[in-house]
């Protein structure tokens, strides 16, 4: 079966790809764990001489593409997604294409885009990956929860390029993989929570217990602990807490009623990992209480401004222009993109803090220059953050 074999070493062989793409690896200790990688921080040029591929399901192998001028001025792109595009996670790849398509056009290079969303139902989501393929040089997908789907469709189309969001291992010889990799960014945001709570109590809502949503949340809970030790922190879950039939991904008034839960158990700072739960925040501070949110995906300022003091940023616009670059150049292989997510690549960062930069309450100078000292940490390569899959602990 396509997803067992999948799920053999996806993050060993996504960290040897990490070690090729951006250098040296150097070992620090945070909080009594050893942290962060990180390597050079230039963002990876539109035409790369040096390609990481994945030769086996345990292997992660370095070989020499040249990429020269792209052999074709217009390329195809299709896009499927199982939520709405107005979801932070399939609406970053979404933004990013948008804006890529931009860039090459610019250049004289014709993009033809379009996309489907809202294709949770399996058999429907089928049938839109079969209609992309038809006509499609790439397909953008999230293949969360439907691999066997996905990998099902890549393998009918060999000659199509299939580039996925997935927790799993690419596919030879077209399905390659990717995902958001935001535990850097994450353990900044944890540090300023850690700063500026009050009652020690942080609040997670996150989607699921699955792995790419799991490192993320171990970074932040790693990052406030770090910088302060009595913190305590509770993870809920819109998933068995939606109605019947409903998404896990994108439930804002689920994830609202779950953050209103944390703030009335102490939470003060409210790790808003689903959209919906910095609602629950501006309510509680119009209301009185000093309840501060941390957006996820994408800068969340606009939802709630009073009191979203900045937002993990999944750019994926490095992943999507090495991938127009390669199938244009024809060199397109079953790869794991996943390191241009890295913050080392431009692929994740914090978003700006608008008003509470100049500084205003609850952040000061004091934790802007923590965060900046952090950052050059990450960025310089001087300290390396693990990547925790297993669900997060709550202890509170």
């Amino acid at each position: 079966m396509i997803l067992d074999e999948k799920k053999i070493n996806r993050r060993e062989a996504l960290s040897t790809a990490a070690k090729v793409a951006t250098g040296v690896i150097v070992a620090g200790v945070v909080g009594g764990v050893a942290g962060y990688y990180a390597g050079s921080s230039a963002v990876p040029p539109v035409t790369e001489k040096t390609v990481v591929t994945t030769k086996t399901v345990t292997e992660a192998t370095t070989v020499t593409a040249t990429v020269g001028a792209p052999a074709k001025k217009e390329i195809i792109v299709r896009a499927v997604f199982q939520t709405p595009v107005s979801e932070p996670w399939d609406g970053a790849i979404h933004t990013a294409i948008l804006a890529v398509k931009d860039e090459f056009e610019a250049k004289g290079i014709k993009v033809d885009y379009q996309f489907v969303d809202r294709k949770i139902d399996p058999k429907e989501y089928e049938l839109a990956l079969e209609d992309a393929a038809k006509v499609a040089d790439i397909v953008f997908l999230d293949a969360f929860l439907k691999e066997d789907i996905a990998r099902r469709v890549a393998k009918r189309y060999p000659k199509v390029a299939f580039a996925a969001g997935s927790e799993y291992l690419p596919t030879s010889p077209n399905f390659a993989v990717f995902d958001n990799w935001l535990h850097q960014p994450a353990f900044l945001a944890g540090i300023i929570s850690g700063k500026i709570t009050k009652t020690n109590k942080i609040g997670v809502v996150a989607a699921m217990e699955i792995n790419e949503v799991n490192r993320i949340v171990n970074g932040y809970i790693l990052g406030a602990k770090t910088i302060n030790p009595n913190v305590k922190a509770k993870v809920v879950y819109l998933l068995g807490n939606i109605p019947p039939g409903e998404s896990p991904w994108y439930h804002p008034a689920t994830a609202k009623r779950l953050a209103k839960t944390l703030i009335d158990l102490g939470a003060d700072v409210i790790f808003a990992e689903r959209v919906g739960a910095e609602e629950a925040a501006r309510e509680a501070y119009t209301g009185g209480k000093e309840v501060w949110a941390i957006g996820n995906m994408a800068d969340q300022y606009e939802r709630a401004p009073e009191v979203t003091i900045t937002s993990l940023v999944w750019d994926m616009r490095p992943t999507v222009r090495v991938s127009f670059e390669r199938v244009l150049a024809g060199t397109w292989t079953a790869d794991n993109l996943g390191t241009y997510s890295w913050m080392c690549f431009g692929g994740s960062y914090l978003a700006d803090f608008h008003h509470f930069g100049k500084p205003s309450p609850p952040l000061t100078f004091e934790i802007l220059n923590l965060v900046k000292e952090w950052e050059k940490k990450i960025m310089e390569g001087e300290t390396w953050i693990p990547i925790v899959e297993t669900p997060p602990i709550s202890d509170f």
